[in-house]
C-alpha cells in the first residue's frame, strides 16, 4: 500500500492518479484512514494528492497543484522555522521575490495544510487593503486562496468548520486562520503561531505594523515583490537586517519550470524597463518616474523625532469628501527648520470626529476611537494647545444637507480656526513649487508618519496615453488614498510664510509653550 502511494509529480500523471485514489477511497474506508494518516505525517504526500491551483492559460483552469523544486525547498524551510519556534526561538523570515512565481499561493497553502493537521495552530494572515485579504469571488485575494483549496477537498477530509469574513475555523481542533488589513496596531494581542505580512512592501504603517506584531508570534513571514519605494521601503531594511535575526528565501524568476532565455526576452520586450527592473530582476532601485514629489523626498531627513515644547506647533489639515488628512508641525522657523511630528487620516467621519486630535479630549463616545487613536489622543492631550491650522480653502464649502460648512463647525462649537489662502487666480502647480522649496529643511518622524510618508512619495500625476504627443505637464496629481496628505502639507507650505507668521514666531516666547502646564489635565 505505501509503495501505491507515492504519488507522481507530472500534471497529467498527477490528475490521473488523483482521480484513481479518490474512486478508490470512496468505498474503501481503510484506504481513507492510511491516507490521513500519511498526510498527517507528510505535508508535500498532502499537497501531491489534494491540493489544486487555478491557472486561466489552460482550457481545465483547475490543475493540481504540483509544486515545483523552489517550492518545495520553500514549504520544508516554513515547518523548520514553525518547529524552532515552537520551541521559543523567535523567527522573522524575509521571503522576497519577482512577481507571478506562486509563493503567496504557496505560503497560504501551508497555513491551511495546519490549519487541517496541526494541534494548536493559529495564523493571522495580512494585506495592504482588506479587500485584498478576504471578498468573495476575487480569486487574489488571501482567504479565497483558502477557500478554493478547501472546496476541492473530498468530503471525507474536510473538517467541520465556520467560514466568516476575514475568518476561518477549524470546529474539530479549534484551530484558526483570522484576517487583517495593514494598520499601527496589526495583530496585537492574543497569542497566534504564525503571523503573515503579504507584500509588506506596498503597506501604509508597514513598519508600525511589523513592530506592533512581535509580542503576538514567535513567527513573522514578510514577502514582497520590490515597491515602487525600493531602498527607503521597510521590506528592505528586513531584507538588509541583521544577519542571525533575520531568516531570508529568495525566489528568481528562473526558479520558476518553463521560464527559460525566451521568456525572459518576451517580459522584457512587454514591460517598461522599470517594470522589469522590479518585477523580474527584483531591482530596488525605486523610481521617481511620473510622482510629484519623489526626488524631492530624497532630501529629507527621515528619523524618529519627539516633541518639543520649545517650537511652536501647527496642524495642517485637508478636509476632503472622502477622507480628512491632518499633520502635526513644528516650526524652527530662525533657522528654517521643519518638523512633522505626527499624521492622521480617517474616513467617513464626522468633523467633530476629529477634535479630540486637537485638543486630547474625549467628551463622548469614547468607544468610537480605537486603541492607536487613543494613544494619539493622550499623546497630544500633553502638547502645546496654543496652535495654529492651516487648511483648504474648500473648508469654507457649505455641507448641502446641514448647510454649515468645516470650518462653520470647528470655529463655532471648538474654537479651532483654519487660515487658508484663497487660490485668487493661482494654478496647483504654483503651489507644488512653493512646497518644493521645503524638503532640504524638512524631517519626518519615522515612528509616527509612514503613511505621511508614503503619501509624499507615492503622489503622482495621471500617465499618459502611450501615443500622446503632449509635452505640457499635468495640471494636477491624480485623485486617490495619497492626495489628502500631499495636499495637506502643501496648504502648511502655501501659508507659513506670511508676513504675519513669520512675526508671530520671532515673537514667541518659549515659556508659551511649556508642557507642564498641562500634566495636570490627564
Amino acid at each position: 500500500m505505501n509503495e501505491k502511494l507515492i504519488i507522481p509529480t507530472s500534471i497529467l500523471e498527477n490528475k490521473k492518479y488523483r482521480l484513481n485514489i479518490l474512486n478508490r477511497a470512496e468505498d474503501d474506508l481503510v484506504l481513507r484512514e492510511l491516507i490521513k494518516k500519511k498526510c498527517s505525517l507528510n505535508i508535500e504526500f498532502a499537497w501531491d494528492l489534494f491540493f489544486w491551483t487555478y491557472d486561466d492559460r489552460e482550457t481545465n483552469p483547475n490543475v493540481p497543484y504540483v509544486l515545483y523544486p523552489k517550492q518545495r525547498d520553500l514549504i520544508t524551510e516554513l515547518d523548520n522555522n514553525l518547529i524552532l519556534s515552537r520551541k521559543g526561538e523567535k523567527v522573522n523570515f524575509i521571503l522576497d521575490k519577482p512577481r507571478a512565481v506562486g509563493a503567496t499561493y504557496t505560503v497560504m497553502a501551508w497555513i491551511l495544510y495546519h490549519w487541517l493537521f496541526s494541534k494548536g495552530f493559529t495564523a493571522r494572515v495580512g494585506s495592504r487593503k482588506e479587500d485584498y485579504v478576504d471578498k468573495r469571488g476575487e480569486k487574489d485575494t488571501l482567504f479565497v486562496k483558502l477557500d478554493y483549496i478547501l472546496d476541492r477537498f473530498p468530503n471525507w477530509l474536510k473538517p467541520k468548520y465556520r467560514r466568516a469574513s476575514m475568518m476561518l475555523d477549524n470546529e474539530e481542533n479549534g484551530n484558526t486562520v483570522s484576517g487583517e488589513s495593514a494598520n499601527p496596531n496589526f495583530a496585537r494581542g492574543g497569542r497566534k503561531s504564525v503571523i503573515l505580512f503579504d507584500e509588506l512592501g506596498f503597506w501604509d504603517w508597514a513598519g508600525s505594523s511589523w513592530e506592533s506584531a512581535g509580542e503576538s508570534s514567535n513567527y513573522r513571514i514578510a514577502m514582497s515583490t520590490p515597491p515602487d519605494t525600493g531602498k527607503d521601503s521597510y521590506f528592505h531594511k528586513l531584507l538588509i537586517g541583521e544577519k542571525g535575526r533575520i531568516r531570508k528565501f529568495n525566489f528568481d524568476w528562473q526558479d520558476v519550470p518553463g521560464r527559460d532565455d525566451k521568456w525572459f526576452k518576451e517580459a522584457k520586450e512587454t514591460k517598461s524597463p522599470e517594470e522589469f527592473a522590479r518585477e523580474v530582476l527584483k531591482s530596488y532601485d525605486g523610481t521617481t518616474k511620473g510622482k510629484v514629489y519623489a526626488h524631492d523626498m530624497r532630501l529629507v531627513e527621515l528619523k524618529e523625532i519627539e516633541y518639543t515644547g520649545r517650537l511652536p506647533l501647527y496642524i495642517a489639515w485637508d478636509f476632503g469628501l472622502d477622507s480628512v488628512a491632518m499633520i502635526w508641525i513644528q516650526v524652527d522657523l530662525p533657522n528654517k527648520k521643519f518638523y512633522v511630528i505626527d499624521s492622521y487620516i480617517n474616513s467617513n467621519k464626522a468633523i467633530d470626529f476629529f477634535v479630540p486630535f486637537v485638543n486630547g479630549t474625549i467628551k463622548s463616545g469614547i468607544e468610537k476611537y480605537n486603541e492607536y487613536e487613543l494613544n494619539m489622543i493622550m499623546r497630544h492631550k500633553l502638547w502645546n494647545r496654543t496652535i495654529t491650522h492651516y487648511g483648504d480653502p474648500s473648508v469654507k464649502q457649505r455641507h448641502i444637507s446641514s448647510g454649515l460648512s468645516a470650518r462653520d463647525i470647528l470655529e463655532d462649537k471648538h474654537n479651532i480656526y483654519i487660515q487658508s489662502k484663497d487660490w485668487s487666480g493661482r494654478k496647483w502647480t504654483d503651489i507644488r513649487d512653493i512646497t518644493r522649496t521645503f524638503f532640504r529643511d524638512l524631517t519626518i518622524n519615522t515612528k509616527l508618519c509612514e503613511s505621511f510618508i508614503s503619501a509624499l512619495r507615492m503622489s503622482r500625476y495621471p500617465e499618459r496615453a502611450e501615443r500622446s504627443q503632449a509635452t505640457s505637464e499635468p495640471l494636477k496629481p491624480i485623485h486617490d488614498s495619497n492626495s489628502h496628505y500631499r495636499s495637506a502639507f502643501e496648504y502648511f507650505c502655501d501659508n507659513i510664510y506670511d508676513e504675519e507668521e513669520i512675526k508671530i514666531v520671532n515673537d514667541y516666547k518659549v515659556e508659551k509653550y511649556d508642557t507642564e502646564v498641562y500634566v495636570d489635565d490627564v
